[in-house]
């Protein structure tokens, strides 16, 4: 729901090492592919019990996957492969730290698929809508990002204060689990009766 005022934040306070990325030479790719490596890993940490260094590294991965689009915009290398290549990986390191919440929650059965299946139907329902808006040449919010997205409930944001709240607080990992599905549901909802009223319903 806030990730792109972040986004505005977080390219003013990073303006000059992003610079300094794009004066060394760094591909806006590389620094994508380490996002992704930092997300598995911390991934891997979670479901080792070691969550605390986990969630770290999550954050770490988080601050470095936002680095991607800026330093591609500061070094005039951005392009569609790296706009494609940032949502795939970025649904790697997503999976990754479901894996590792799965592994150390066992109690939680289901739930963790149902989770993936939540990311599946979110992350389709926007692609979907911006490739149909694409077609129609319609603009439908404003972002400097390769593929729009539409705003919704359950964003980047939201997925990794989720994640604080699951290591913070284990003896409620199940409960806070069934409240992100629920937040993921009702995005998918949301994007859908959104994609009815700009595109219609035939």
């Amino acid at each position: 729901m806030f990730d792109e005022q972040f986004r505005g934040v977080f390219s003013r306070v990073l303006a000059a090492p992003v610079r300094s990325l794009a004066r060394l030479g760094v591909s806006p790719n590389q620094v994508t592919v380490a996002a992704c490596v930092l997300g598995s890993a911390a991934g891997w940490l979670v479901a080792d019990g070691r969550a605390v260094a986990g969630i770290a590294v999550w954050i770490a991965s988080r601050l470095l996957d936002g680095v991607d689009g800026l330093l591609a915009r500061e070094s005039g290398r951005g392009s569609a492969f790296g706009g494609y290549l940032d949502i795939t990986l970025d649904m790697v390191a997503y999976s990754a730290m479901v894996l590792g919440f799965a592994t150390v929650h066992p109690e939680g059965g289901v739930l963790w698929l149902v989770i993936l299946a939540g990311y599946l139907l979110v992350t389709t329902g926007t692609l979907a809508l911006a490739s149909a808006l694409e077609v129609r040449r319609d603009q439908l919010v404003r972002t400097t990002r390769a593929i729009r997205f539409t705003s919704g409930f359950a964003e980047a944001g939201e997925t990794s204060a989720v994640y604080v709240l699951l290591v913070a607080v284990p003896a409620l990992a199940v409960p806070i689990a069934w409240g992100w599905v629920l937040l993921l549901a009702a995005t998918a909802v949301q994007r859908t009766l959104l994609a009815r009223r700009l595109l219609g319903d035939g």
